[in-house]
């Protein structure tokens, strides 16, 4: 007999420690109850748990691409800007699991070969689309909703006393979405975006309007 757990197919029974409780204000919240993935089998019955969707194989280890259509959306919102397309995907390449990123305006210029100030409006362009937002000077996190690298990452767990063990935890979407929406301290432009039914903006439309302003007279 073969068992699968229902629900996000990214996750694994047991897979990851116990998580804050959902958010009340959050979309997710329904979702992120308590677990109800884990199922008790008859005696002498065994279950089969598929791994997380990922690519293993991939150029920079495990990625976890969730909106393919993501990525056809920028190709076209930036088409006019490739300022701003060149420093989202530097952003996207360069993010750790979870989509943080630690880099200085001034390292992502000087790789590109660009002025600090154009990464900046490029910076300031996506966070106003609520695809990033700085929770400190010197990072970024990236929406992930929109682009997520997945797998696990290192983090510290309490033991007794004072102490404290490195353990793996999975990044699930979900959660990771759920706890930047129960966040004060968030952007409401990034939790837009990272609500439930969310939109990305018309590429057509914005350039429709960029035509007008550029042309007042058409």
């Amino acid at each position: 007999m073969s068992a699968q757990p229902q629900g996000d197919p990214r996750r694994s029974p047991g897979s990851s420690p116990p998580r804050r409780a959902p958010s009340s204000r959050s979309p997710y919240a329904g979702a992120l109850g308590p677990r109800k993935n884990l199922y008790e089998l008859p005696p002498g019955h065994s279950a089969h748990v598929q791994p997380p969707v990922t690519a293993g194989d991939f150029i920079g280890k495990y990625f976890a691409q969730d909106s393919l259509e993501f990525l056809r959306w920028a190709a076209r919102y930036f088409r006019d800007d490739n300022v701003t397309l060149c420093v989202l995907l530097y952003l996207m390449g360069s993010q750790e699991v979870g989509g943080h990123v630690e880099l200085k305006q001034t390292e992502i210029a000087e790789a590109l070969e660009m002025d600090p100030a154009q990464v900046s409006r490029a910076q300031s362009k996506l966070k106003r689309l609520g695809l990033a937002y700085s929770p400190k000077k010197g990072t970024i996190q990236l929406q992930p909703a929109a682009t997520l690298r997945g797998g696990f990452k290192i983090v510290d767990k309490p033991v007794r006393g004072s102490a404290k063990k490195q353990v793996k935890v999975q990044v699930e979407q979900l959660s990771l979405l759920n706890e930047l929406l129960g966040d004060d301290n968030v952007p409401e432009a990034f939790k837009n975006m990272a609500r439930s039914g969310a939109r990305l903006p018309d590429p057509t439309g914005t350039r429709r309007r960029k035509g007008v302003q550029e042309n007042p007279e058409a």
